[in-house]
């Protein structure tokens, strides 16, 4: 992984960043950071830092607003049925809640429906003729839709039923002949145009009711963060306004019973990551009038049954998707897509509610745009998602002579394709991206705005506590510092969650047990965190927040122990096995699919390794096959195909893969490893003094309570005793089973190392 840091200020620029900090009262790091993010003077910053509704655009400013409200009024005046029509997410939901309730409020007679998915985006003209003849509907206002609905909305211009578009999708070339509020049309008048849907919805509600229209914006900032949009302009007024009705004593009984009465602050992240896809779990299970019910329902029985099923719905949206993601992985590793610039995978019994998320996630794992199709009424059906840079609607637009539809944003959109068109619209996409943006080596990569090993100042972490929302367009800042002895404590015996030093900050890492390794040994590595800041018992008080652990592995020497360990764990495996090739200096490949696997760090030497093929310890997590080089592992990720070993393993890993090994040596430590049982038994007269004691493992054991004794030796037996189950690892705590007893030839390892030793010998 690459990190990518943010500008350095020039010479000239430092002044001028100074002059903002002495002149807004803020840190030079702050006005910095801000600096780099476009808000470069004392007003932007001045508005930035205090988000009001004041600062919001006159909705008059839409060019057809003013007929669209004159429309309405007139169907108010002539008793019309009004039809608000939405779509099935949660932008879509929450603006035609929206403009529903704004609507009913003004005295309007309406009703509101939303389209199921597989009924498919837009308007559906059936639906709105049924609902003209059962319930006398006239005039239909879309909401989140209807800006690429040129032929229907004539369709029902020619049924006497009247249209407004509202909508904040890509405008196509042609639009509806009908009056439009949409902030990217570009004779719109509105001089912001990253509004969601229901932030234009809310428009028009503010425009028929004024600030009656404001009790409606806790739907505005759930849907501006869920769909993406960024937190800049009024889109933060917005948000920071919406989340106010979030409080416990203010928040809405649908999203309280939804939440299942946390009492946790409620953020941006905490709408984007945990109540949308609650929301948006109904449209994806076939259910999206569920969440429509629960926003306009006022009958509490209604609401918290309708909140227990969309958390249902989420759970299984969750199973779901897990098992598509497992699947087109499959694929595309089968396949070989991943050496491809786009990857389009299609499968026949995929759900379309849940390929957006699958393709979301396969971005993370390959670093570059990815599209995923589901089969739909004799068409393919993708969800495509983009990585930052790459315009994905623009690149499916270069193809739409292969295309039955498309639409979307730059970094989300959806296309339907012909079965026979598929391949050719994959290979053309693929290589227009190629020429476009030039594609390298895909590498993933996180972004920080600087590194820094100074101590943070309280007034810098409170100063960006300030910046919140944080989302889409205004990233929380992620900060890295280079370390050397983390220095790894658990915050209390057992916990999976650790404290780090740092001469920056303490740190915090939850969930830390997947970077023990790197944590442990005395090697550098950059620690990427976000700043906390919080007050507890009265006092200040700031905390590093780890994101990530990226060693810097030049001298295997300190993991030795490690790796040691994990061979002799690989002895209790079934064993595999792996044809001999010859040596070669340059066998060490990029691309994707193979797995180099050594078990004596000083063999590195031995070859050449092209630059960006990473070395890692034991751990591949997250390599989505990426040919790497691996320490002693002790499995093979679903994601290679082949595996390398660049020297003799004390054992071949058993897998379906093909397997090699050039004949090396890498196991000639084991003649130093002792057997007899003369050590074992001062070995395990150490352990019973060390029961209930913290013990994370042998090595840990030896570095903190057996220095004098011989590490290779002592590991070796310490794995042994552990094997035979004479000893347990409890919450982080030593255990001796008193009851236990059995013999040294009963332990794979210990059989399997003598084994060995003799065959040496």
């Amino acid at each position: 992984m690459k990190i990518v840091y943010g500008k350095v200020p020039s010479k000239e620029q430092s002044i001028e960043i100074n002059n903002l900090s002495n002149q807004c009262g803020i840190t030079f790091d702050t006005a910095r950071l801000l600096y780099f993010r476009g808000i470069d003077t004392v007003d932007k910053i001045t508005r930035f830092l205090n988000p009001t509704l004041k600062n919001l655009h006159n909705p008059m400013l839409f060019k057809d607003m003013k007929g669209v409200i004159n429309k309405i009024q007139k169907a108010k005046e002539n008793e019309q049925i009004v039809l608000v029509f939405g779509d099935y997410d949660a932008d879509g939901v929450c603006a035609t809640t929206i403009l529903y309730n704004c609507l009913k409020e003004y005295g309007i007679k309406v009703f509101c429906a939303i389209p199921e998915r597989e009924d498919g985006y837009g308007l559906n003209v059936e639906k709105i003729l049924q609902m003209k003849k059962d319930l006398g509907v006239s005039l239909v206002i879309t909401v989140d839709c209807g800006i690429s609905d040129k032929d229907k909305i004539l369709s029902l211009k020619e049924q006497s039923i009247d249209v407004i578009v509202t909508d904040h999708h890509e405008p196509p070339e042609e639009l509806p002949d009908c009056l439009i509020i949409n902030p990217k049309v570009t004779d719109s008048g509105y001089p912001f145009d990253g509004l969601c849907g229901a932030g234009v919805a809310y428009k028009v509600g503010f425009a028929l009711i004024s600030k009656n229209a404001n009790k409606y914006l806790d739907f505005v900032a759930l849907a501006t963060v869920a769909d993406s949009m960024n937190l800049i302009d009024e889109n933060r007024d917005l948000v920071y306004q919406g989340l106010k009705l979030f409080e416990s004593s203010k928040i809405r009984e649908c999203f309280k019973q939804l939440l299942g009465d946390s009492d946790k602050t409620i953020t941006a992240s905490s709408l984007a990551y945990t109540l949308a896809p609650r929301i948006n779990a109904g449209g994806r299970m076939g259910d999206a009038l569920s969440a429509l019910k629960l926003f306009i329902s006022d009958n509490s029985e209604e609401i918290y049954n309708l909140a227990v099923l969309l958390n249902k719905y989420n759970v299984q949206r969750q199973t779901e998707c897990d098992q598509v993601y497992r699947q087109t992985k499959n694929v595309i590793i089968t396949q070989k897509l991943y050496n491809d610039n786009v990857i389009c995978v299609k499968g026949e019994d995929w759900s379309a509610g849940v390929i957006g998320i699958v393709a979301a996630k396969l971005v993370e794992d390959y670093n570059r745009p990815v599209i995923v199709f589901a089969h739909h009424e004799g068409f393919y059906k993708g969800s495509a998602r983009s990585v930052q840079g790459v315009n994905i609607l623009n690149l499916i637009a270069s193809a739409k002579h292969l295309l039955l539809g498309f639409g979307g944003h730059s970094q989300a959109a959806g296309v339907s394709v012909e079965y026979d068109k598929f391949e050719d619209f994959s290979e053309y996409i693929s290589n227009k991206m190629q020429q476009i943006y030039d594609c390298e080596k895909p590498e993933p990569i996180i972004r920080v705005e600087w590194e820094t090993d100074k101590p943070i100042s309280v007034q810098f972490a409170k100063e960006l506590d300030a910046l919140e929302p944080f989302g889409t367009g205004n990233q929380k800042p992620c900060f890295v510092t280079t370390v050397k002895n983390a220095k790894p404590n658990p915050i209390k015996l057992g916990s999976p969650h650790y404290n780090l030093q740092s001469n920056a900050l303490p740190l915090l890492y939850f969930n830390a047990v997947k970077d023990l390794l790197p944590l442990s040994i005395d090697v550098e590595k950059k620690i990427v965190y976000e700043i906390n800041y919080s007050i507890y018992r009265g006092r200040e008080q700031i905390k590093g927040f780890v994101k990530k652990v990226l060693p810097i592995y030049t001298d295997f020497n300190e993991a030795n122990e490690f790796l040691y360990k994990n061979q002799l764990n690989s002895l209790m495996l079934p064993s595999g096995k792996a044809e001999m090739i010859s040596y070669e200096k340059d066998i060490v490949k990029q691309g994707f699919g193979t797995l180099y696997v050594i078990s004596d760090a000083k063999n590195l030497n031995k070859y050449h390794v092209p630059r960006g093929i990473e070395i890692y310890p034991m751990s591949i997590e997250g390599r989505s096959g990426r040919n790497c080089i691996v320490l002693s592992p002790v499995s093979v990720p679903d994601e290679y195909s082949t595996v390398v070993y660049l020297d003799k393993p004390l054992q071949i890993i058993n897998t379906c893969v093909a397997s090699y090994f050039v004949d090396i040596d890498g196991c000639s430590w084991i003649n130093d490893v002792r057997t007899d049982r003369e050590y074992f038994a001062s070995v395990y007269n150490l352990l019973v003094s060390l029961e209930g004691k913290q013990f994370n493992d042998s090595v840990y054991a030896h570095q903190n309570y057996a220095k004098d004794f011989d590490w290779k030796s002592f590991i070796f037996a310490t794995e042994v005793f552990l094997e035979l189950g004479l000893f347990d690892i409890n919450n982080g705590l030593l255990t001796r089973n008193i009851q236990v007893k059995n013999a040294l030839t009963n332990s794979l390892q210990y059989s399997k190392i003598c084994s060995i030793k003799e065959k040496l010998c």
